[in-house]
């Protein structure tokens, strides 16, 4: 297992925690069988997402987990929308998150909580053990690397309320239900989709860097004779010094991506 320190994980317990989740997030919660996932997105009023999460049902129970640098301001503010629901809302601070690649065994065991991603077979495994299997911060890093190539990216302080969750493709990810009630940003985030108006796009570029830029700093991308601007969202950095970054532009899903400039460097992309 690999510990995740980015990551952390939050209970939601009591007889409304599902419909109060349903009421607050983009997805489904309430079709949630026990033992099933989710992802959904937490957006503000405006349409765009505060945090990424990965929603688990255990019995009636919810389990969430989210980026840890986000999950202070998440928390409370869901807590001032609680009213008369009653619903717990407990960050599990001594417990930890770990991944595990889809080959290896499935992971419950004891009081280890194992969720499985959907969509593929990657498995996140809440549990209250110290974890010394493999905590080093390069392993770490090659775990946010594969979770950007699903399309995952948790978010954080600095690129939290700046994306519709369009622009992240979560869509693909199964985080948003159109046809669902309603949900904080949900008239912004269902007429975005029904009008096609979604002008900036995901991209994910796979670069040689010295190293990561920062989220929301600016980039160009070169495609045959034409630039694109972008932003970056999310990025990863393997041993061998090459980037894969998340970025979201204006430029069409469709057109080929050649080369990136980052700080006046240009360099290829592959």
């Amino acid at each position: 297992m690999v510990k995740l320190t980015y990551l952390s994980a939050t209970r939601f317990s009591g007889v409304d925690a599902g419909s109060f989740l349903h009421a607050q997030l983009s997805a489904d919660i309430l079709a949630l069988a026990s033992g099933d996932s989710v992802f959904a997105c937490y957006c503000e009023p405006k349409g765009r997402v505060l945090a990424l999460l990965l929603v688990h049902r255990v019995d009636e129970d919810y389990y969430v987990i989210m980026s840890r640098s986000l999950t202070s301001a998440v928390t409370e503010r869901l807590k001032i929308y609680r009213m008369r629901s009653k619903v717990n809302i407990d960050v599990l601070n001594d417990y930890w998150v770990a991944g595990l690649q889809a080959d290896d065994a499935e992971p419950a065991s004891g009081e280890r909580l194992a969720i499985r991603l959907p969509g593929n077979g990657h498995w996140l495994v809440v549990t209250p053990d110290e974890i010394t299997v493999d905590t080093s911060a390069r392993r770490q890093e090659e775990w946010k690397i594969s979770e950007l190539r699903l399309g995952i990216t948790w978010l954080t302080p600095a690129t939290s309320g700046e994306f519709l969750p369009q622009m992240l493709g979560f869509e693909e990810l199964g985080a948003v239900n159109y046809r669902k009630g309603c949900y904080p940003g949900q008239e912004i985030v269902a007429r975005t989709h029904y009008l096609g108006k979604v002008k900036r796009h995901p991209r994910l570029l796979n670069c040689k860097l010295a190293g990561c830029p920062e989220p929301m700093e600016k980039i160009n991308i070169y495609n045959d004779g034409q630039i694109y601007d972008a932003i970056v969202a999310d990025c990863g950095l393997d041993a061998d010094g090459n980037v894969c970054l998340l970025a979201v532009t204006r430029m069409e899903p469709d057109l080929t991506a050649r080369q990136i400039e980052y700080r006046g460097e240009v360099t290829a992309v592959f």
